[in-house]
């Protein structure tokens, strides 16, 4: 008998409601932040410090914390939860974790 397992269900949100409900911290490495200064790069000390919430050093659920800026298929930009390096233009840490088990789709 095989187990079936579910696949977490799709939350679709605007960039004004995503950033309502998980608040995104500012950069404060770089005051011309993409993002009205709210995205990370991909490289130098901005990734070193999204590496510390996705590797979780930051403490408990500081890897839900951290959320993608990807392109999708269609050639799109959207906005993931979790750390990813395909398509990934950019990163975004919040104040407030992604649900566990959750996955979320943010349009721009």
């Amino acid at each position: 008998m095989s187990k079936s397992t579910k696949s977490p269900a799709l939350v679709s949100l605007s960039f004004d409601e995503w950033e309502s409900k998980f608040k995104p911290l500012t950069n404060l490495q770089d005051p011309n932040a993409s993002f009205g200064g709210l995205m990370f790069e991909t490289y130098g000390q901005e990734l070193a410090g999204v590496l510390l919430f996705a590797n979780g050093h930051t403490g408990k659920a500081g890897h839900r914390k951290v959320w993608t800026l990807v392109e999708n298929d269609e050639g799109e930009p959207i906005i993931v939860e979790g750390y990813h390096l395909c398509n990934r233009l950019g990163y975004f840490i919040t104040a407030k974790p992604a649900k566990a088990g959750q996955q979320y789709e943010v349009s721009l």
